[in-house]
């Protein structure tokens, strides 16, 4: 009887342990892409979770300053989020905090409508 609890014990120690990690980023609730671009102005300066594919990257600098921008796309819309750490590769799938902010110019490229400046990215 002893071993059986135990062992039941064990496996229920193990499954709260892996279970956060095997849902990514530890439970952490994202926000769609396409509402907070249909309304900047709600969530400007303040910080949103996303996650998604990254579809296209900006590097003027080609990692040179570290300062870069990269488009990410969720499936609902798609956000530019701009990095002091360089970007991730094209087709990378990220998670990531940032905060909103409306309307950014790198040199020539306006970056228009609601940009993400990345506080903190993982891999997925």
């Amino acid at each position: 009887m002893m071993r059986r609890t135990l062992g039941t014990c064990l496996i229920l120690l193990s499954a709260m342990l892996v279970g956060p990690l095997a849902g990514g980023c530890g439970g952490r609730s994202f926000d769609e892409i396409r509402r907070i671009v249909a309304d900047p102005f709600s969530y400007e300066s303040k910080d949103v979770n996303v996650k998604g594919r990254v579809i296209n990257v900006f590097d003027p600098t080609r990692g040179l300053l570290g300062l870069s921008a990269y488009q990410v796309d969720d499936g609902t819309g798609r956000i530019w989020i701009i990095s002091r750490t360089g970007a991730p590769s094209r087709g990378q799938e990220v998670g990531l905090k940032a905060r909103v902010r409306r309307d950014l110019k790198i040199g020539n490229e306006l970056f228009g409508g609601a940009v993400l400046n990345e506080i903190e990215r993982s891999r997925r």
